[in-house]
């Protein structure tokens, strides 16, 4: 695809432009390529470059096909009459509420270069949280796979075989054998007994149909307002975990506020915006409440110290910023703090995941232990006294 690609042809004093070479609806873009793109977008606005000129070699040059298509009618977009920050708001799969209104912003007081870089920054922070937590989450989704497999495997093949040894003897068996061989029943189906191959085989995608089921069910009651409410309420009581979830909700909270004051977006507009992105039901109401406040007439830091879920710190650094003139750069500290403090908790929580794991497959190793050969040893037992 070619520049030339993008020219408009003059029809009178109307300007078309063939949309047909662009999909009118596109996916998600990757973030790598929104933050790349960002940053080149930047440089060319900074240049000077005219920004549908520099919209189209970007689209040009993107290998992500979302983004490509989506920066395609953003030109056509333009060339219409539309501003850029109207034009991208089309496109929520590429372009965050928070991206459409940092641009509307710095399309207004005429620093769009500047916030695009801020954004970037921000972007990036963003990703590079993410990348650490799946990080952190992909060892311990190895072991219970490998752990879930295995009972899986011995729940079949093994299970039944002991199962079978310790029936015909006719003595109580322990706890921990009845349990397992209860999940060995249940993983085998009611027709583990029956000659009808058929049957045996059929038990086990009606088994993973049920588990979908379960799952899918478990998925559409979060999504609930009432089941939403209650899962983003649990998300900062989960030991551990949870208070990760409440700085990373900070980390995002202060890396918006700062990017969007910076940009000169109102500070009810700012709380409006911010409230739509952490993704979460009860900051929202929260925010909503802040908001309230703000509307008042009272201060953004007095309405925040109110709030049970932000830190003391957050409303005393905004409050001085208040009173000083710089709050602008008391976002900036704000921002670099909960970086650093979001970083250095997911580097513990993973030292944390190894010895945890290690309990975890101990404790699930003795259980199977015991299972199996407790029976055993009792039975040997048995033996010794009638002999």
């Amino acid at each position: 695809m070619s520049l030339s690609t993008y020219k408009a042809v003059k029809s009178g004093d109307e300007t078309t432009v063939n949309r047909s070479l662009f999909k009118k609806k596109t996916g998600r873009a990757s973030a790598q390529s929104v933050i790349v793109f960002t940053r080149q977008f930047a440089t060319i606005v900074k240049a000077g470059v005219p920004i549908v000129e520099g919209l189209g070699v970007l689209a040009e040059q993107s290998e992500d096909g979302n983004l490509k298509n989506a920066l395609g009618q953003v030109v056509c977009d333009i060339r219409e009459g539309k501003r850029l920050s109207q034009a991208i708001s089309r496109w929520p799969g590429v372009f965050s509420e928070l991206y459409v209104n940092a641009v509307l912003a710095g399309e207004t007081g005429g620093v769009l270069d500047k916030v695009l870089l801020k954004l970037a920054s921000v972007l990036e922070e963003e990703q590079e949280t993410q990348m650490n937590i799946k990080t952190a989450l992909r060892y311990p989704q190895l072991v219970v796979s490998a752990m879930v497999l295995a009972f899986i495997i011995l729940s079949i093949k093994v299970v039944p075989v002991f199962a079978g040894l310790y029936s015909s003897f006719k003595t109580p068996l322990p706890l921990p054998t009845q349990m397992m061989i209860g999940i060995s029943e249940l993983v085998r189906g009611p027709w583990r007994d029956s000659p009808n191959i058929f049957l045996k085989i059929l038990w086990y995608p009606l088994f993973c149909s049920v588990l979908g089921s379960l799952f899918f069910f478990s998925r559409w009651l979060i999504n609930t307002p009432r089941g939403r409410k209650k899962w983003d309420e649990l998300k900062f009581k989960i030991i551990i975990v949870g208070k990760i979830y409440n700085k990373i909700t900070m980390l995002r909270f202060s890396s918006m506020f700062s990017v969007l004051y910076q940009s000169g977006l109102p500070i009810l507009k700012i709380l409006d915006v911010v409230k739509a992105s952490l993704g979460n039901v009860i900051l929202s109401r929260e925010m909503e409440k802040i908001k309230k406040d703000v509307a008042e007439g009272k201060g953004i830091s007095g309405a925040i110290l109110e709030s049970k879920f932000f830190p003391r710190m957050v409303a005393y650094m905004i409050a001085i910023g208040e009173k000083t003139g710089s709050l602008s750069e008391m976002l900036d500290s704000l921002y670099e703090y909960f970086s650093l403090d979001v970083k250095v908790a997911i580097k513990n929580l993973i030292t944390l995941i190894e010895p945890l794991l290690t309990v975890v497959l101990a404790v699930g190793v003795a259980f199977l232990a015991f299972a199996i050969f407790l029976p055993m040893w009792n039975l040997i037992e048995v033996f010794k006294q009638t002999g």
